[in-house]
């Protein structure tokens, strides 16, 4: 027998002492003390490394995701809060449709844009959604590379409808109307640029996440009626820009259901179902009279309280 070992067998202090030494090392390369990190940087390198094989984030990477957080700022405001004509947004004006609207969700990211504002808001009836507002608008100028989404959701198959302004190097604005499936709390479309805003992981899955904690139901089919200007920005080498999409319910007043089935709801298949079309061609009808209300509203230049009727009344509005 060693002196090592028939020293381990009659002390039980220092063994345990020895133990306690080896797990206490062991530990300290997995949960160093930040002083020893600083005093030793390889040290510092050895342990982060450790810890990624276990999957766990470096000092670095937690302090980037919590300033991460602290830049993403979304607000939740009083549902019971509503609006009607005309409210501020972003700077400019937001004209709204007929009904009463109520604020669903303010959002801001500074990582990624924090000069883009996005709000939502929602207008139902008995419980029912009849309209769901998506608006978004710069508050300072960006690359116009940025904005090649917005305008793409404009010039797609898919769309029921679209539009455009011939553009003078200036300016660029379009317009469109295109189906929006509800199908397990998510928004769905086949137009892809169109797809990557309604199904934005950063406010969309919260704002739908609200409506059915509180009891409002989506219809399974919605029309949206969208909108955006872009132009160059007067105070830089940027563009500013508002894209505003306003989804409508073609659920008849006084019924739960929308006319067709779902696949009716499709550039191919709408004219199978002369109700698809019908609320189609009403929508379109509607938003080229809502375009110049919009484009005021950029302006700043609409006067509260004198929207017209006519003009405000989507095919979603039931009174």
């Amino acid at each position: 027998m060693s002196a090592f070992t028939r020293l381990w067998s009659r002390a039980p202090l220092w063994r345990t002492t020895l133990i306690m030494t080896g797990a206490c090392g062991v530990f300290s390369l997995f949960f160093p003390a930040p002083w020893l990190g600083r005093t030793l940087p390889y040290y510092q390198t050895v342990t982060d490394k450790l810890g990624h094989m276990l999957g766990r984030e470096t000092p670095a990477q937690q302090a980037a995701k919590e300033a991460s957080q602290g830049r993403r700022m979304v607000s939740q405001p009083p549902l019971d809060a509503q609006f009607e004509g005309v409210i501020p947004f972003a700077g400019r004006q937001l004209a709204l449709p007929a009904g009463r609207w109520h604020p669903v969700l303010n959002y801001q990211d500074d990582i990624a844009h924090g000069e883009v504002l996005t709000s939502i808001f929602v207008r139902s009836q008995q419980g029912t959604v009849t309209g769901f507002i998506i608006a978004q608008a710069t508050t300072q100028s960006i690359p116009a590379a940025d904005t090649r989404l917005l305008q793409d959701m404009c010039h797609n198959g898919f769309n029921f409808t679209s539009g455009d302004l011939p553009q003078d190097g200036n300016k660029t604005e379009c317009w469109l109307t295109a189906p929006i499936h509800v199908a397990n709390g998510q928004f769905i479309t086949s137009n892809e640029p169109l797809q990557a805003l309604v199904s934005s992981p950063l406010f969309i899955p919260p704002a739908l996440q609200r409506l059915g904690l509180l009891g409002f139901n989506l219809p399974p089919v919605l029309v949206d009626a969208g909108w955006t200007h872009i132009e160059k920005s007067k105070s830089g080498t940027g563009v500013d820009f508002a894209t505003i999409h306003t989804f409508v319910s073609p659920v008849p007043a006084g019924q739960h259901a929308v006319p067709g089935s779902p696949e009716d709801w499709s550039r191919a298949g709408m004219n199978d179902t002369p109700d698809v079309a019908s609320f189609v061609q009403r929508t379109d009808a509607w938003l080229k009279g809502w375009l110049p209300i919009l484009r005021k509203g950029y302006a700043g230049t609409l006067e509260v309280g004198t929207l017209p009727l006519q003009s405000t009344t989507d095919p979603g509005f039931h009174g």
